[in-house]
């Protein structure tokens, strides 16, 4: 509760009995017992503060200083605190409303400029909402909390305009923040609903840009960093229970986010830095699925999907037991997984990489590394248990293939320039192909069906070919070109 001097019994409508300028107006009507309202306005013409509170316990408070403002604050209810507070403000409004038990609202506009505007509304039992605005001018916050136990914090400070937070909770002890700091033109809207949600979104020293979190269920939590950014867009969207989703945009602009985790104890996380025009998009489905992604350069594109169960994908630089996920310019990377407990890990770095890998199945694995410019890598492995791991170095390198069965391994290592390896095992189990080219220009073509075959291609120099065909089961070929 707010510590206010109480006003005696008889001064229940109060016009002019406190020290203001002229041309203000001050209208409290309380009802019940051991209610506390304070209002001040100075050098403020046309200033208007209103407060009305039914029930007992209720506590108010309104200041305006040097402002042509607005203050009107409703309570009803039990043991409702409000404050509001606008100094040197020009033209702003703040409307509090609150009806219930045991809540608390707080809203200050500050050394700010024309048209700014606090609204806040709560219904329910012991919700917490706190509004802050600092020398902005024309920018607004929002906060609507319907439940109980629900905290909501808006923060937009330092010298910014037209900036614009909302914070929508419906449920129980749910937690969303939204911080501008330093910004123009941005936006961030945070909508919950169930229990325990947690959400903060941040815009720091950029213009424009959107933030959006949406969670419905419980225990989900988010977060969402964008700095120096320009109309940069992210949206995460979190359905189920024990869902963690963090985005870092940092350094660039125009870069696109978004997220969507549809389950139980799924994570993503998701990192782009020092990147322009990247874009990120990642969607999971089931349980236990995770994402570590990090990009960092110019003009990425990731997309990554799991369906299923236990999937993961591992390319951060700062989390995960696995490290790396594009550096450099142009790349793009596609991970796609629907089954369960399948593993992908890629490297990319340098300019222009391209990875495709889609994983359907149980226990698949993928492990890529590109370096330098212009490599290529398209697999798709269907079944169990199959592995893909390839390592490509130097320029245009390409490797194309795909695994069907059980227990399938599939490795390349190409150094040079132009080498291609095209490789599918096409059914059965245990089949294992090696290829390993050097220098510029080898191509391999491998294909395996049965249980068994071991197929290992080694080519050194300048323009050589294999081709390598097994069916069956236990047949080994050994391909070594100087």
């Amino acid at each position: 509760m707010f510590k206010l001097t109480p006003l005696t019994a008889a001064i229940l409508v109060i016009v002019s009995a406190q020290a203001m300028a002229d041309d203000s107006v001050s209208t409290q009507r309380q009802f019940g017992d051991a209610n506390i309202a304070n209002v001040k306005q100075s050098v403020a013409p046309f200033a208007t503060a209103t407060q009305q509170q039914f029930g007992q316990g209720n506590d108010a408070a309104a200041v305006q200083d040097t402002a042509t403002s607005s203050i009107d604050q409703n309570q009803a209810g039990d043991y409702n605190a409000g404050y509001a507070e606008q100094l040197f403000e020009d033209g702003s409004t703040i409307v509090q409303q609150q009806v219930g038990v045991l809540n608390t609202a707080h809203a200050s506009q500050s050394i700010g400029l024309t048209g700014n505007q606090a609204v806040q509304q709560q219904q329910g039992s012991g919700n917490f909402s706190f509004l802050y605005q600092d020398s902005q001018q024309g920018s607004s916050g929002f906060t609507f909390q319907f439940g109980d136990s629900n905290e909501a914090n808006i923060e937009q400070m330092e010298l910014g305009d037209a900036n614009t937070a909302t914070v929508t909770q419906y449920g129980t002890a749910n937690y969303g923040t939204a911080e501008q700091v330093g910004h123009s033109g941005g936006q961030i809207a945070i909508n919950q609903s169930g229990t325990n949600n947690y959400a903060y979104g941040d815009q720091r020293s950029g213009v424009g840009g959107t933030v959006t979190i949406n969670q419905f269920g419980d225990m989900n939590g988010s977060e969402v960093w964008q700095f120096g950014q320009a109309a940069s867009q992210v949206l995460v969207n979190q359905y189920g229970g024990a869902n963690e989703a963090i985005v870092d945009q940092s350094f660039g602009s125009n870069n696109v986010a978004q997220v969507l985790q549809v389950g139980d104890l799924n994570a993503i996380y998701a990192d782009q830095f020092e990147s322009i025009g990247s874009t990120l998009a990642l969607y999971q489905q089931g349980t236990s699925n995770v994402h570590f992604t990090y990009q960092s350069g110019d003009s990425h594109v990731l997309n990554a999907t799991s369906v299923g169960s236990d999937n993961k994908v591992y390319a951060s630089n700062w989390k995960g037991p696995q490290a790396g996920g594009q550096f450099g310019t142009n790349q793009r990377a596609t991970v796609t997984q629907s089954g369960n407990g399948n593993v992908a890990n890629f490297t990319q770095d340098g300019a222009g990489h391209i990875m495709t890998t889609n994983q359907t199945g149980i226990g698949n694995k993928t492990t890529a590394s590109q370096a330098d410019s212009y490599n290529e890598l398209y697999f798709d492995q269907n079944g169990s248990d199959n592995i893909l791991i390839a390592d490509q170095r130097g320029t245009t390198n390409l490797v194309q293939g795909s695994s069907n069965g059980t227990g399938n391994s599939s490795e390349f290592d190409q150094s040079g320039t132009g080498n291609q390896a095209f490789t599918n095992q096409m059914y059965g189990s245990d089949n294992q192909i090696m290829v390993k080219q050097a220098d510029s220009m080898n191509v391999a073509y491998v294909t395996q069906g049965g249980t068994g075959n071991v197929a290992n291609v080694d080519q050194s120099g300048v323009n050589q070919m294999a081709t390598v065909q097994q069916f069956g089961a236990a047949n080994s070929a050994t391909v070594l070109q100087q």
